[in-house]
């Protein structure tokens, strides 16, 4: 067994890695249990129902910045979240849209100011790979991976955060896939709006695809361009 030091968990909210300011994070996925004793049952027996997505997490607040990001994104729907287990691309990531619905800041005299956000999906939880991560000057291809086919029913999914952006230059992003790591034919699958400021976005596509391997591309534009994103890409 290998363990793990909690200590690098990365968190994506919209166009902002919040990382830096937190120090406890929890993501809490399940499915509610639902009774189906009939008569002639000697014991209670259950059924999973609907499942259920929420986040929680603790942090330092930063009056800068992200005081009044969270304050704003309060009720707002449909923000992708992503979690990352290291920031490495190729590391298995967590990404669903979610509404927060609590933002409580606060703390003890002589303390550091202090918050806890809670947040549920308004979609649903995927479990994926982080494909992208990093500042980017120039349009480029990303790494190939190996995630696996579409079925009939299920879909691709992929969350864009855009963490920083430069001034007049867009960015668009495409998941492409194949059906080789060398991506001889690759077919555009999923297109993001394009990006000229922090941001984010979110777009899923149904199955059936047979391609096997999975590959996020950009092409950056203008003079001196430079544009810090996350990709996450699922399937489930």
């Amino acid at each position: 067994m290998a363990e793990t030091i909690y200590r690098d968990q990365k968190l994506w909210f919209g166009g902002y890695d919040l990382t830096g300011t937190m120090n406890a994070l929890g993501l809490d996925c399940g499915a509610e249990s639902k009774d189906n004793t009939v008569f002639g049952d000697d014991t209670k027996s259950n059924i999973g129902g609907l499942k259920t997505v929420a986040m929680q997490c603790e942090g330092l607040v930063d009056t800068t910045t992200y005081d009044k990001v969270l304050f704003d994104n309060i009720g707002v729907a449909d923000v992708p979240v992503s979690f990352g287990s290291s920031g490495d691309e190729g590391d298995p990531a967590y990404t669903f849209k979610a509404s927060l619905g609590e933002y409580s800041p606060g703390g003890a005299v002589g303390e550091l100011l202090a918050f806890s956000v809670g947040g549920s999906s308004t979609g649903k939880l995927v479990q994926g790979s982080l494909m992208v991560n990093g500042t980017k000057t120039a349009t480029a291809d990303g790494t190939a991976r190996q995630l696996g086919a579409v079925s009939a029913t299920q879909k691709v999914y992929a969350a864009l955060h855009v963490i920083s952006a430069s001034d007049a230059d867009t960015l668009d992003v495409i998941v492409a896939s194949d059906d080789n790591a060398g991506m001889t034919s690759a077919t555009t699958r999923l297109t993001f709006d394009q990006q000229t400021a922090i941001g984010s976005d979110w777009q899923e596509l149904a199955g059936a695809i047979t391609d096997d391997y999975w590959r996020v591309s950009w092409t950056i534009t203008d003079a001196d361009p430079s544009f810090q994103f996350v990709v996450v890409v699922a399937i489930l």
